[in-house]
């Protein structure tokens, strides 16, 4: 069974996505339209893989993203600003997008930091430059207020991968329910 991306924001995302790609595996960076994107650029970041860095360097990202890691991020690799404790997990997932030609759906603890976390719906999808092969990723993260630890009800993310060829069948089933 296919996920709901339940957040409108991710579900703008996703549609501008399977809208620009049209044929093609993946869009480009080039082809992402800010202005159509208007509600979800404070959530929104975009990130190109550096093969000898191993992981990825955020070009974009918006006030939303800044804050959640607490310094800009825009120009930085992610392991200048992921904590120690997290990069590892999260550089291998963003791999995964990247190498499997995945969309990346997460619920639930979305970011977790300094005994804090942020449930929320997350949204990772890869980027072609040349519209096949997968060199880059753009991704939007819901939250809401930070809580502490404790106090959670769910302390993890529930991750789920989905083949970029089934995301119309994502999509529809977000408007659909």
């Amino acid at each position: 069974m296919l996920p709901e991306i339940k957040t409108p924001r991710l579900r703008m995302l996703l549609e501008h996505y399977l809208e620009v790609r049209g044929d093609r595996r993946m869009p480009s960076r080039r082809e992402i339209e800010p202005l159509r994107l208007g509600p979800v650029l404070p959530i929104i970041w975009m990130g190109d893989y550096e093969p000898a860095a191993g992981t990825f360097r955020y070009r974009l990202a918006g006030e939303g993203v800044n804050e959640i890691w607490g310094v800009p991020v825009a120009g930085r690799l992610l392991s200048d600003f992921a904590p120690p404790e997290r990069f590892t997990a999260t550089n291998e997932s963003f791999l995964k997008v990247l190498r499997d030609e995945t969309a990346l759906i997460g619920s639930g603890a979305v970011f977790r930091c300094s005994g804090r976390i942020g449930l929320g719906e997350r949204l990772v999808l890869p980027l072609a430059s040349d519209g096949v092969t997968a060199d880059g990723l753009i991704g939007a993260t819901y939250r809401e207020p930070l809580v502490d630890l404790e106090l959670a009800s769910t302390a993890e993310q529930v991750i789920r991968y989905v083949p970029i060829d089934e995301l119309a069948g994502v999509a529809l089933r977000a408007v659909g329910d």
